[in-house]
């Protein structure tokens, strides 16, 4: 009697052990489902910034007019967001040292000195062609950091250097990355040693290569 309720018993226990195998596979694929969600949650590519409008530039650098609206192209941002200050901590091998304002004091005390000492980021023609020129003034010896974002914030381009003064003609000839009739935004800084992003901006620009600039403002307008 007693070897029957045992085999019985073993009897049991191997039907319950597939159906136990199954349960612990289960179990393992909803814990692999809920570390991918968790993960995907944390992506922001998902989100679309939206930018209005650009700064029209013409071939020597002069504003010629405005195509929809001005949110502070190509001048000194007040606030960023955590994410746009993600976008210029890239790696680079460009260091500090060395790096300084120039001291301005006194600088509208001379004669014929009319105008308070500023920074100056452009980039022009604009909308753009295929090899645009970056120009920038700093005062002082200073490091500038520079990218260039989809509305995704997916970086397509950056740029570091450390100088005064740059006059640089940037490739923008990829069309896999820099599409005909879309505007972009560049992001971009000024740090020294003891002042990191002390001057901070942003600049729209319009990709326009396969199509007369008519065509190219009336389209994007």
């Amino acid at each position: 009697m007693i070897k029957i309720i045992r085999f019985a018993e073993r009897l049991e226990i191997t039907k319950l052990l597939p159906v136990m195998k199954n349960l612990l596979l289960l179990l393992c694929v909803l814990i692999c489902i809920s570390g991918c969600k968790k993960h995907n949650d944390n992506e922001n590519s998902s989100q679309v910034h939206e930018f209005k409008g650009i700064i029209l530039i013409g071939y020597h650098g002069q504003h010629t007019g405005l195509l929809g609206i001005d949110d502070g192209d190509w001048r000194t941002d007040d606030h960023w967001s955590s994410s746009e200050y993600e976008l210029l901590n890239f790696p680079d091998t460009v260091s500090l040292n060395g790096t300084f304002i120039k001291d301005t004091t006194g600088w509208n005390n001379s004669p014929g000195i009319n105008e308070h000492p500023r920074n100056i980021v452009c980039v022009f023609p604009n909308p753009v062609n295929d090899y645009p020129m970056l120009v920038f003034r700093g005062i002082g010896l200073l490091k500038f950091k520079a990218t260039i974002v989809d509305k995704y914030f997916n970086r397509l381009f950056t740029f570091v250097c450390k100088d005064s003064i740059s006059n640089t003609i940037i490739d923008l000839s990829d069309s896999t990355k820099f599409q005909d009739r879309t505007i972009y935004r560049m992001y971009y800084s000024f740090s020294t040693t003891d002042s990191l992003n002390f001057y901070k901006g942003h600049g729209d620009i319009l990709i326009c290569n396969d199509c007369t600039l008519e065509e190219c403002l009336e389209i994007a307008q």
